[in-house]
């Protein structure tokens, strides 16, 4: 197979070189919130000369500041798998010689190849691509002429536009790289948001000794051996025992959060950091690679936690309190919020009415979604968070929690992310790790649908939180009053099944094993409805304890 791809943005990632080379430039302030290209783009061209700045800024990242740019998470992976199984890879782009207002005069081209030399394109020990299959063109229609002479099978490229030019060649298969909005996209065009997802596409999932030897390559490692474990979500976790006869946990990460936070970077620094404060009920540090985005650990040969008792959660407790008391130390770290942190009434009702608008967009397509969104989950969310919002301790109602409460937080802790090693455990998966309300992670702890806590449990639990938070004076009444949020919350995590581009992203990270859409569907939908009876049940013994408090 023939296949051409694209550069910028497509194989390169600009995302943190723009908003560094910006601030560089004092484009933008140090409290500038954007993460990515687009939304710095469109708030430089809201400034004087706003097109001319953007233009100037985009010739210094394509030029003198290339070596700060990225490789799109999973692309490693899909040209390793390239060479394994014999595909011919050419890059087409569409790149001018010099940037605009460019008075340095840098060649992008030249920054470009030294880009993709410094990335192991052209080791013959890792890609192995030949030089001469790099092409750069002048213009939009010059890079469509190049594609047609290649005789690419399919081009790959994150610009609908390319796909729209008129001379195209219809015989090339059009894969567009990228998150767009429906409508935007036309039906001769199939459309995938990773490169996770390209590579199931185009080449399916490899197994046995290609996989293996993908592994080996990228890892540098010679592997004995290497066995798929199963159930870790979005992530691709192999144990992997080396020549040498060390065992190895290897997790490849999906790519950035909804966010754009690297899970990788975020979980190593995460571990990195807890460790150098003393946890040792945690994985160890063996390498990681930022461009192949995986990271190697230490393996734990226990079990799962599959029915929690009074020691696993007094251990549960124990790392909490441990990290409540770092937390007071580091007050003033540089470490980031947590995933979807949620520091205030506001951004809770934000973010669950921003995946109430997602589902509603594709509910057409599901009858049975679109009426228990319409019937039994908008009238419950009308009234909880009528009650919330009056109930809602001032101090983090509309302005974010006071950093002297906060919590760095796993973000997604539980019995589901521990692993017993006769009786102690070991706590994993911090792919979301930062800082956050501890009012989330009781709640989160209390709700999360892969643990079935036994009632004396979770008592316990809200008990002991309840106790090692209790030098916030609003801590008791904000778990009160959140409790059905974080349900309702959970309610859209269950619904994320109805999402375009789930059942690829389920399948790629159960390594191609059946997976039956319809079936995860329904079983989600029926979960879904026992967390309504239960947001109701909290929702009237919410009401009744304030009424009674009143």
């Amino acid at each position: 197979m023939k296949i051409g791809i694209d550069f910028d943005n497509t194989i390169a990632r600009y995302d943190s070189s723009f908003c560094r080379t910006a601030l560089a430039n004092q484009l933008i302030s140090q409290e500038w919130t954007g993460k990515s290209k687009t939304e710095l783009r469109d708030y430089l061209r809201t400034l004087p000369e706003g097109e001319q700045v953007w233009m100037k800024l985009q010739g210094q990242v394509y030029g003198k500041f290339m070596h700060q740019a990225e490789i799109m998470p999973g692309f490693v992976e899909f040209m390793l798998k390239c060479r394994l199984m014999g595909h011919k890879v050419f890059i087409v782009s569409h790149k001018t010689e010099f940037g605009h207002f460019d008075v340095e005069q840098t060649s992008l081209r030249v920054e470009a190849m030294k880009w993709m030399e410094s990335k192991r394109f052209f080791d013959p020990n890792f890609f192995g691509m030949e030089r001469e299959y790099v092409f750069f063109a002048d213009t939009r229609e010059e890079k469509v002429a190049k594609i047609a002479e290649l005789e690419c099978d399919c081009f790959i490229d994150d610009l609908p536009e390319v796909f729209a030019e008129k001379t195209f060649p219809e015989s090339v298969e059009k894969v567009l790289y990228g998150s767009y909005p429906q409508g935007e996209v036309t039906k001769s065009v199939i459309s995938f948001s990773s490169w996770g997802e390209i590579s199931l596409h185009l080449m399916g999932i490899s197994a046995g000794e290609k996989e293996k030897s993908l592994m080996e390559l990228m890892t540098d490692m010679p592997i004995e051996a290497l066995e798929k474990v199963s159930g870790r979500g979005n992530s691709r976790i192999y144990k992997v025992r080396s020549k040498e006869g060390s065992s190895h946990a290897l997790k490849i990460y999906p790519g950035s959060d909804a966010a754009g936070r690297s899970r990788l970077i975020t979980e190593y620094n995460a571990i990195s950091f807890l460790r150098s404060h003393g946890f040792d009920a945690l994985p160890e540090l063996v390498s990681m690679d930022e461009n192949s985005n995986f990271g190697l650990y230490s393996w734990i040969d226990g079990s799962p936690v599959d029915a929690a008792d009074q020691t696993a959660l007094y251990q549960a407790i124990g790392f909490i309190s441990r990290l409540h008391e770092i937390s007071r130390q580091e007050v003033n770290s540089h470490i980031s919020l947590a995933s979807e942190a949620c520091l205030s009434f506001a951004e809770l009702v934000r973010q669950v009415e921003a995946r109430l608008q997602r589902l509603q967009v594709v509910s057409g397509e599901y009858p049975p979604l679109g009426e228990f969104l319409e019937r039994e989950f908008q009238p419950l969310w009308q009234e909880v968070t009528l009650y919330a919002k009056e109930e809602w301790p001032e101090s983090s109602k509309t302005g974010d929690l006071p950093e002297c409460y906060r919590i760095l937080s796993p973000s997604d802790f539980g019995f589901h992310n521990a692993i017993s090693v006769d009786g102690r455990l070991t706590f994993i998966d911090f792919e979301y790790f930062g800082w956050d309300d501890p009012v989330k992670l009781t709640a989160d702890f209390l709700w999360h649908p892969a643990m079935q806590l036994e009632p004396e449990i979770a008592s316990r639990w809200q008990n002991a939180m309840l106790k090692l938070f209790a030098d916030d004076p609003d801590f008791a009444r904000r778990l009160n009053v959140a409790m059905p949020l974080y349900g309702m919350r959970w309610i859209m995590i269950l619904l994320n099944e109805f999402l375009p581009g789930m059942a690829e992203r389920r399948r790629l990270a159960t390594g191609g094993e059946v997976y039956d859409e319809a079936e995860a569907q329904r079983m989600q939908l029926q979960k879904a409805a026992l967390f309504i009876e239960r947001v109701t049940k909290i929702q009237a013994n919410s009401v009744v304890f304030a009424d009674n408090k009143a």
